[in-house]
C-alpha cells in the first residue's frame, strides 16, 4: 500500500535528489547562474495512482494507492514522536497539495543536466537494484 494524506487524484511533479545534486554541481561550478532561481522537477505531474502503478511495475507486485484523512496522518505522526512544528509544517504542505497539487516543468532540469531528468520508472529500478546489493 502507498498511503498519503491528500486525494489520490492529486498531481505532483517529482524529482530525483541525485538529479538535484548534479544540477547544483553545474550551477556552483559553471558561470552564468549568478542570481538565478531554478524550480527543479523531473517528472510531469503524476497522480498518486500513477505513482503506485509505477511502483507496482518496479516491484513486480501490486501496490495500491490509498489516501487517508489528514487527521489520521497527524495522529500517526504524533504517535511516532514527530514534533509539533514538523507535523504542522507537513500538514500545511499536504493541505496545499490537496488544493493545488505541485505541478512543474522538467525542461529547466533537462537544460541544466544536458540530458533528460530521471523518470519515475528509472528511479524505482535504480533504488530496487541498490536495495538488493
Amino acid at each position: 500500500m502507498f498511503r498519503f494524506p491528500y486525494p489520490a487524484a492529486t498531481r505532483l511533479s517529482l524529482v530525483d535528489l541525485d538529479d538535484v545534486g548534479e544540477a547544483a554541481a553545474v550551477v556552483l561550478t559553471q558561470d552564468g547562474h549568478g542570481g538565478a532561481t531554478y524550480e527543479l522537477v523531473g517528472t510531469p505531474a503524476l497522480s498518486q495512482t500513477e505513482v503506485a502503478s509505477a511502483l507496482s511495475a518496479a516491484l513486480g507486485r501490486g501496490v495500491r494507492a490509498e489516501d487517508e484523512p489528514l487527521a489520521a496522518w497527524e495522529a500517526r505522526a504524533r504517535a511516532s514522536g514527530m514534533g509539533e512544528y514538523e507535523r504542522a509544517t507537513l500538514a500545511a504542505m499536504f493541505r496545499y497539495y490537496a488544493e493545488r497539487g505541485l505541478i512543474g516543468n522538467p525542461n529547466t532540469l533537462r537544460w541544466l543536466l544536458g540530458r533528460a531528468p530521471t523518470d519515475l520508472a528509472s528511479f524505482f529500478e535504480r533504488e530496487r537494484l541498490q536495495s538488493e546489493s
